[in-house]
């Protein structure tokens, strides 16, 4: 446990546990401001993939953090859903313990909402912690993510293809929150869209939009300019990007690649990668500026800035022959151990784009 912290640079890992609630809390760094990242409620396996998750989770909510401009760090949670949680009291009792835990940490730690939880989970918990940031008092950041997804999704278009969204094809993985509301504002940008989901009901919704619904063993395949993933993360395997017929991977999904490495296999086939960590931030932006009370003017300044960090980056991958994963965490990283913010470093690359057109 301690060398799998230590190759991710945690800067702590809580354990909370309680009749059969069991909890852990991840906090990567804090130099920015307090941890801010989701709580998944999910079954796992075995507890050293809730370990896991929770602190790969939480390294990319400090990168996202750090390459949003937000003041905040990066934390995770997990609480490994019990065998057989009795009905809506028990799901209450477990979540208004789940507060006790948070509250414990004393503000290191803000929680949100993530994979298995709700806003009325966030209701339970905020009633024991004030450290919550998707309480119904707040708003569900979904369509802020899918807002900061469909820019990324246009930046990385214009330089990958040369594309505007109208004219362009999209695979969507995946029609949870972020994904539906992703779905919609690509058809009313006019592209087309191919999708799939396991939820039949949610696939016949696509389709009434508009969108083409394949089984989900198929999106892998598809013609398409973008692949973009918006279920779990780990969806990017060797297999899996050898079978791609994408010209671009940007979606939703956290830790999409299944092995920090195979961004260099997507660099070697040719597809333009918006690390995930960036792409999605829109959620984490609008989180943060609530809790913080900013305005509605710097949210969406900060939302649109998603596009510019993701075209510098590109170029500068494009430039160095590297893999962007590898420039974006690195970018990261440097932020992080207390370098100047990126606002600098993009108005900078602004100018040598004017002068350059």
């Amino acid at each position: 446990m301690f060398k799998r912290m230590q190759s991710l640079q945690m800067q702590g890992v809580h354990c909370f546990q309680y009749k059969s609630y069991r909890a852990i809390i991840a906090i990567h760094n804090t130099r920015l401001g307090p941890a801010l990242g989701g709580c998944r409620c999910l079954h796992y396996e075995n507890e050293n993939q809730a370990f896991d998750d929770a602190m790969r989770l939480a390294r990319g909510m400090s990168f996202k953090a750090a390459l949003a401009n937000v003041a905040n760090g990066g934390g995770k949670s997990v609480i490994l859903l019990p065998k057989g949680l009795k009905g809506p009291l028990e799901r209450q009792e477990l979540f208004s313990w789940f507060g006790d835990c948070v509250e414990q940490l004393q503000g290191q730690y803000i929680t949100a909402m993530d994979s298995g939880t709700q806003v009325a989970d966030m209701d339970v918990i905020a009633q024991r912690t004030q450290y919550v940031a998707s309480a119904s008092n707040i708003g569900d950041p979904a369509p802020y993510t899918a807002q900061g997804v469909l820019a990324g999704i246009e930046a990385a278009l214009k330089f990958k293809c040369q594309k505007e969204l109208a004219a362009s094809r999209i695979a969507i993985q995946g029609l949870g929150h972020v994904g539906m509301s992703l779905l919609k504002k690509l058809l009313a940008s006019g592209a087309e869209v191919i999708v799939t989901d396991h939820d039949q009901n949610k696939c016949d919704e696509a389709q009434t939009l508009g969108a083409m619904v394949v089984p989900p063993e198929d999106i892998f395949s598809a013609v398409v300019d973008v692949f973009s993933p918006c279920a779990l993360g780990g969806v990017l395997t060797q297999d899996s990007i050898n079978g791609l017929q994408a010209k671009i991977v940007a979606g939703s999904a956290n830790n999409q690649l299944a092995e920090d490495h195979l961004g260099e296999l997507l660099m070697a086939k040719g597809i333009l990668y918006a690390p995930d960590y960036i792409i999605n931030s829109g959620g984490l932006i609008y989180a943060s500026s609530r809790y913080h009370h900013a305005s509605d003017e710097i949210l969406q300044q900060k939302i649109s800035a998603i596009s510019d960090t993701l075209t510098r980056l590109f170029y500068q991958a494009q430039k160095a022959k590297c893999a962007v994963t590898k420039v974006a965490d690195e970018t990261a990283q440097t932020i992080l151990a207390g370098e100047p913010l990126i606002a600098e470093k993009l108005t900078s690359h602004r100018k040598e784009v004017h002068h350059a057109a």
